[in-house]
């Protein structure tokens, strides 16, 4: 066990590895009546097939890291959200593109709440009933985002920048891939990445360290879970076919997405969590509110509130995105292109703007430690191994040159792609 002290913040997180690989880290927080835990495995959508042992090659039709999400709720004996309300407790779940969390919140009996947690997510129940029935519950979960055009949009954007990769391919899956989700393809993935050295527990709030570590060390040992060596393969990032694209949809408005694919290096550890930050700050002062940028087109109908600016790094993936909603494509096209081919003169003349942001972003970041929520799921502990505290940190320690340096690596080339979604 060890304690990372954060002397600045007031904050300590203590961090511990138990035997059999299980990773804790607790954040003792006893000015607050709630406490919340975490139980996170580094496996989601992107994942689509790997290896036990080295043995043949399992395939993972998409959408299986959601499914099983939801499917590990229902047990022999009872469903474990009613388990978790027995004992006072809010439970929830969630799977993205690089990991699945199942969280609780309670003020009352939370050491019952945490071994429920363990006990429900370490102990699977699939049989071909319950598989059935849940294939269609989700198969109208999907036909729900198929008819979602902020889904579709997005969708859209990144069938063309990565065609026919994990990332351009929904969270939920298809019809057919989920019909192809078997009770025992559930328990393979399960024995790989639900196994202890797989997961990562976090808890917050109002306990006692020294107590709460005992009942881990004790619950863990009481099970027997075997260990596999897992390997997952990775599926080639395919180049672009198309540049632009069209599609009609049930839309009031036109809605387009412009997307720039980033080719650079892997970034992983701190070096990809301060890109993330820089990257933000960039985008905010080339294309935020406060630009003279933003105003003029908002004046001129060609943007609304609409309009957003994200960049993401997902593993191996690196993109900007650029989504609005507007009649004025052509000159929507044609001001972010010349804003981009700007960037350098930009970013120089807008210098004062840089200490406006990064305070207004540290600010945020400060606030977001009043939420125990946020101190578990805000960081970026499974992409980065940072979490909210090293966060904040790393804001507080940007400078100019890192967001000169890290517009060079955005915006140095841009090949702008582009996706509309127009009326039928």
């Amino acid at each position: 066990m060890k304690t990372k002290k954060y002397t600045q913040l007031k904050e300590n997180v203590i961090e511990d590895v138990l035997p059999n690989g299980l990773r804790v880290s607790l954040v003792p927080k006893n000015n607050y009546h709630k406490t919340f835990a975490v139980i996170t495995t580094e496996y989601g959508a992107l994942d689509m097939a790997f290896q036990i042992n080295n043995e043949e090659p399992i395939i993972i039709p998409p959408g299986t890291a959601h499914f099983l999400e939801h499917k590990l709720f229902e047990k022999e004996d009872g469903d474990a959200f009613a388990g978790f309300g027995a004992l006072g407790a809010d439970a929830n779940a969630f799977t993205n593109a690089y990991q699945t969390s199942y969280l609780f919140s309670t003020s009352q009996n939370f050491s019952s709440a945490l071994s429920y947690l363990l006990d429900f997510v370490q102990a699977p129940y699939f049989t071909q009933q319950t598989v059935a029935k849940e294939q269609g519950i989700i198969g109208q979960e999907i036909q729900m985002y198929a008819d979602d055009p902020n889904w579709k949009v997005y969708m859209g954007l990144l069938n063309l920048m990565y065609p026919d990769t994990a990332l351009a391919t929904d969270i939920a899956g298809t019809q057919a891939s989920i019909a192809l989700i078997t009770p025992e393809l559930l328990y393979q993935i399960h024995r790989a990445f639900y196994q202890p050295s797989q997961l990562h527990l976090q808890i917050v709030g109002r306990f006692d360290p020294d107590e709460i570590l005992a009942l881990i060390h004790q619950n863990q040992a009481q099970k027997v879970i075997e260990s596999v060596d897992v390997k997952k393969i990775t599926n080639e990032i395919n180049a672009p076919r198309e540049q632009n694209m069209t599609a009609s949809f049930s839309v009031v408005r036109p809605k387009v997405a412009f997307g720039l694919r980033i080719q650079h290096d892997i970034l992983k550890g701190k070096a990809g969590a301060k890109m993330s930050e820089v990257a933000d700050i960039v985008n905010d002062m080339l294309f935020g509110e406060q630009t003279d940028w933003y105003q003029s087109l908002y004046s001129q109908g060609i943007i609304d509130t609409e309009f957003s600016v994200s960049y993401d790094l997902i593993r191996e993936y690196q993109f900007v995105s650029i989504i609005a909603e507007t009649t004025e494509i052509v000159a929507l096209t044609e001001a972010i292109q010349k804003r981009l081919d700007q960037y350098q003169e930009v970013l120089l003349e807008s210098r004062e703007s840089f200490e406006q942001i990064r305070r207004a972003t540290l600010g945020e970041g400060i606030q977001r430690l009043n939420s125990l929520e946020s101190i578990a799921l805000r960081g970026d502990d499974v992409l980065f191994g940072i979490n909210l505290f090293d966060q904040v940190m790393l804001i507080q320690n940007l400078t100019f040159e890192d967001i000169l340096t890290g517009a060079e690596i955005l915006y140095r080339t841009v090949h702008l792609q582009r996706f509309i979604l127009q009326q039928q």
